[in-house]
């Protein structure tokens, strides 16, 4: 566990794929009884005959779509050769069962059925063992020399052969859309030594960065954000069209006008749990109003909070720092309530939703219900509980910790800039996908974060006075105080989120929908790295990717082109080559960002510099290879040096073929 941090701060073969290929049927055994069953994981691994596969497989039992505990569930082998243990299985509080299987010696295809009893329920796990046919690199060819740093890409062939005297690197790189799709891959080594040995930053220097923090991020408050934006997404989805119709033919309807008096007061719904159901409806007074923004308070705000005063600092930050900044980058906000302005609710309801004592909290929100209308008509489904407006609820000072653990004026004044810069991108986004660009659907939730981050991002560099592509390291965060500031606030939660990724990378996929840090952090990085190979500005990259109707990777592809899958090999390579020794290729490095140099200068917690970029790589030699599990759009690393005058066979077998084209494999030449 270790826990980067900057001084003072913590921080941070034969083969084969299964694939669901069925699930789910009617309901046999009444309105109580199970309805369906679905194939929870175990899809798309890849394994060696006679082998056990890496992942049970897992189903989950239904009864009208809550779990259904006690119910038996009988796996077997329908075609192929296969055993599984056990043969049947009673499912668990969340309706599942699971099995093993191990392969059998023949190679084919291996159909798995698992069936609910006393139903006609079952879903099919299609599995394809192969025998390996695999000849060592160096029994078939001459030893391949690669100059100190050089990356080449493996596009053919299960092995290469290489010369003596140097250490390299693999890659290796799961080309999958599917990121919940699974390869497990073996590699093996004749005439190589392993390296066990951290990774270290060519110029690491032993003096940590005073003042400094990396952190993991506020995981209560993504938590809370993705079950927010899942919700949000299956809910009111279905009411977009209609929404969009609403938006055409409205009139001006304000929930506050543009200009309304410091001291009047309004009715907002402050439920951050139900999207169109349970209004919590809430007094508030208007504190401020400025030329972007009209701030209002919970007049049953806990005493010791901001005065109209300070609220009117927010109003200010957000016209002259946060407002700009976003739309710049993703563009004009709509406008359904017709007052040119975003709200900022401050309210206590916000801070009752961290219960006491948790690791972290919740500190603010845009919610996508407020983009929507109330009422409903003959070709409308409306959200009753919508304040049909484009805004932000924040959390409070609540020193006395009347209503959550208590937070004080200082914590909330920093946390809220780089909260409301992430929040205003969502709001931005969710915007205008609705009522500018008519899309179907709203982003993906792992694009969607990933450019919330980068906003996050972009807020740092404005702050700083700094621009990407200018290679950022230790001494430029530290150069002065306010430096050191601007990264522990708004930088700080990126680069802890993508050391969680680095510490797991062939588990992590950037196009991951499950909003895990890891994920966010991953996708983070590969999004800073897409832009700077553009070829365009920040602003440009960004905004087409908001200003669009396309969703996921369908939007990489339209934004980064058909190749996109491409470039994300190539930045799965970077992570391991940036600023690598020798390694000069552009298409593998990263311009914005000196990872290498930054991790081994922060601190662990015992306040002792980390020296090491925590990237997980695993070493192979003669005597120990590795057979790794990687998830779709995800990678491993492997590390091992060839002995003077000898030559080293590396070789590997993946995804139920030899020369699978989705498992792809890089070299680099590290000393």
């Amino acid at each position: 566990m270790l826990a980067g941090r900057i001084r003072g701060v913590v921080s941070l073969g034969t083969l084969i794929a299964v694939a669901a290929c069925g699930g789910g049927g009617g309901d046999t055994t009444g309105p109580t009884g199970p309805s369906a069953v679905d194939i929870v994981s175990g899809n798309g691994q890849v394994q060696l005959i006679g082998t056990a596969l890496t992942l049970p497989l897992v189903v989950r039992v239904t009864a009208n779509g809550t779990p259904a505990p006690g119910k038996t569930v009988t796996f077997a082998v329908a075609t192929g050769t296969a055993t599984v243990s056990p043969g049947s299985a009673i499912t668990d509080a969340s309706g599942q069962a699971k099995t093993t299987v191990t392969l059998g010696s023949s190679p084919g295809e291996v159909s798995i059925t698992a069936s609910v009893s006393g139903t006609s329920l079952k879903a099919t796990f299609v599995e394809t063992a192969g025998a390996s046919s695999i000849t060592a690199a160096c029994a078939s060819g001459a030893a391949t020399s690669l100059t100190l740093g050089e990356v080449r890409p493996l596009s053919t062939g299960t092995g290469i052969c290489l010369s003596g005297g140097a250490e390299y690197g693999l890659i290796a790189f799961y080309a999958n859309t599917d990121s919940s799709a699974v390869a497990s891959i073996g590699v093996t080594a004749k005439g190589a030594v392993g390296v066990v040995t951290a990774s270290q930053s060519p110029n690491f220097n032993s003096a940590a960065i005073e003042g400094v923090s990396a952190p993991r991020g506020n995981s209560f408050q993504l938590a809370f954000e993705g079950r927010m934006r899942e919700s949000a997404r299956l809910e009111l989805t279905p009411k977009i069209a209609g929404a969009q119709r609403w938006y055409r033919q409205r009139a001006s309807l304000a929930t506050i006008p543009a200009n309304p008096t410091v001291g009047t007061f309004v009715t907002l719904n402050a439920n951050g749990l139900q999207n169109c159901t349970s209004p919590i409806n809430i007094t508030a007074r208007v504190a401020a109003v400025s030329t972007k923004a009209i701030v209002v308070a919970d007049t049953a705000n806990p005493a010791g909070g901001f005065t109209d005063a300070e609220y009117g600092t927010f109003a200010t930050m957000f016209d002259t720092l946060i407002s700009p900044l976003d739309i710049q980058n993703f563009g004009q906000p709509s406008d359904i309530d017709g007052n040119g302005k975003v709200i900022i609710f401050f309210t206590k309801e916000v801070n009752k939703l961290t219960p006491r004592g948790s690791s972290g909290f919740i500190g603010g929100f845009f919610y996508e219900r407020d983009l929507f209308p109330t009422q409903s008509t003959a070709d409308l489904q409306g959200c009753p509980s919508s304040n049909v407006a484009e805004m932000y609820y924040s959390l409070v000072p609540d020193p006395t910790g009347k209503f959550s653990d208590a937070r004080s004026k200082t914590g909330v004044q920093s946390l809220t800039p780089g909260t409301l810069a992430h929040e205003f991108q969502h709001l931005i986004n969710a915007g205008r996908r609705l009522y500018v660009n008519d899309a179907p659907v709203f982003e993906d939730k792992w694009l969607d974060e990933g450019l919330a981050h980068i906003a996050e991002e972009l807020l740092y560099y404005r702050v700083a006075g700094l621009a990407p592509r200018q290679n950022i390291g230790p001494s430029t965060i530290s150069a002065n105080a306010a430096s050191v500031d601007a990264f522990n606030n708004y930088q700080g939660d990126n680069i802890g989120r993508f050391e969680l990724f680095i510490g797991k990378p062939s588990l992590t996929s950037a196009y991951a929908g499950n909003d895990s840090l890891e994920t966010r952090g991953a996708t983070w990085y590969l999004l800073r790295f897409l832009a700077d190979h553009r070829g365009a500005t920040d602003a440009d990259t960004w905004t087409r990717l908001v200003n669009t109707k396309l969703a996921g990777q369908h939007n990489l592809a339209d934004v980064f082109g058909s190749n996109y899958m491409s470039q994300i090999r190539d930045w799965a390579t970077s992570i391991f080559a940036d600023d690598n020794t020798g390694v000069t290729d552009s298409r593998y490095l990263e311009s914005s960002w000196n990872l290498r140099a930054i991790f081994p200068r922060l601190v662990n917690s015992s306040n002792q510099p980390l020296g090491i970029y925590p990237l997980k790589v695993i070493p192979i030699s003669d005597a120990a290879g590795a057979n790794v599990s990687i998830f779709g759009g995800a990678e491993a690393y492997f590390r091992f040096s060839v002995p003077t005058n000898g030559s080293g066979s590396i070789d590997w077998s993946s995804s139920g073929l030899p020369t699978s084209p989705l498992v792809q494999f890089t070299v680099v030449r590290t000393k």
